[in-house]
């Protein structure tokens, strides 16, 4: 009897051991892992030649590059609720009113997709705005701001995580104020001149 009690204990303190040092999975991860966030979301501003840029003359094209890389070391898909699965807005320089936003007057089907990026792969999404505003008219001249991201669902890259924590996703349609915060789905806000 003693001997099977230490058996006993012997075997519960192995399973103990074991189930606490294993990672559960969670398919739902909001892009964050076990080494801090899986992506990285970038936005660039360029002239209509691929260059940087800061300022442009009234009516120049403008292009806007969002770059999100997957900088885990395993894939990483990411879920929408449709087929839209980025968007951009400019804003008035240093608030939250929203000048254009990409995806209005755009159709998109309403099946869900999901994008996967490889172990350190980057998947870029480019736009370029010719300065309309949403009210069909040139914007006047300026200091603006841009911000780009992905439209997933809160909380929809799988992966290899347990993290439950809430990162937001860029709206599909017009941001609100508490939507221009960056995250590891949405860039930075990026400041630009039209003159």
């Amino acid at each position: 009897m003693f001997r099977r009690l230490i058996y006993l204990t012997a075997f519960g303190l192995l399973a103990a051991a074991l189930l606490g040092s294993t990672r559960c999975q969670n398919t739902v991860n909001n892009g964050i892992g076990p080494d801090g966030a899986n992506f990285v979301t970038t936005l660039a501003v360029e002239d209509a030649n691929g260059n940087a840029a800061s300022s442009f003359s009234a009516g120049q094209q403008i292009q806007f590059v969002l770059s999100v890389r997957n900088r885990s070391t395993t894939s990483q898909t990411i879920s929408f609720s449709t087929a839209q699965q980025f968007n951009f807005a400019v804003v008035n320089s240093g608030s939250a009113t929203e000048v254009w936003t990409w995806s209005l007057g755009q159709a998109f089907s309403q099946i869900a997709t999901r994008l996967t990026l490889q172990a350190g792969q980057t998947q870029t999404f480019t736009v370029i705005w010719n300065q309309v505003g949403d009210n069909g008219q040139l914007v006047p001249s300026g200091n603006y701001e841009v911000i780009g991201g992905l439209t997933c669902n809160s909380g929809s890259a799988s992966g290899s995580s347990n993290s439950s924590a809430n990162v937001a996703c860029m709206p599909s349609g017009v941001p609100g104020s508490g939507n221009l915060a960056p995250s590891v789905y949405v860039s930075t806000l990026v400041p630009f001149t039209i003159q």
